[in-house]
């Protein structure tokens, strides 16, 4: 409640995140637009595909954090988003549950193989 109250939608914290430049559904949006969305999401108003496109990508790196002029936690927020977005407080799903895909396992040992030395991964899965 407090951050949909005191969110002005000013796209500060849009503008500062860095997963927003591998969208380009995102590269075209105003920022204020994409946080009002966020907001609608919030409010179970189902929001915009620009906001539901910032909340899957979101990696919650904390730099939004700094740049809200109103103290709003808009990392929290985007969290907050997932878990409407993903029907989780009873609204209408916006995003599939990334775990629900029978390949999300097997991308992150493809992923890890791609990133991490072979003493690495073992040390992983254990």
């Amino acid at each position: 409640e407090r951050t949909l109250a005191s969110c002005t939608s000013c796209g500060k914290c849009f503008d500062v995140c860095p997963m927003t430049r591998y969208s380009d559904m995102l590269a075209s949006q105003p920022s204020g637009e994409v946080v009002a969305g966020i907001l609608d999401i919030l409010r179970g108003k189902g929001g915009t595909p620009a906001a539901v496109e910032w909340t899957r990508l979101c990696t919650q790196s904390a730099a939004c954090i700094p740049a809200c002029p109103e103290n709003v936690n808009p990392m929290l927020m985007l969290r907050l988003s997932r878990i409407t977005a993903l029907g989780s407080t009873g609204a209408q799903a916006l995003l599939q549950d990334s775990r629900r895909d029978p390949n999300f396992f097997r991308r992150i040992n493809a992923f890890a193989t791609l990133q991490l030395s072979n003493a690495e991964i073992a040390e992983w899965q254990r």
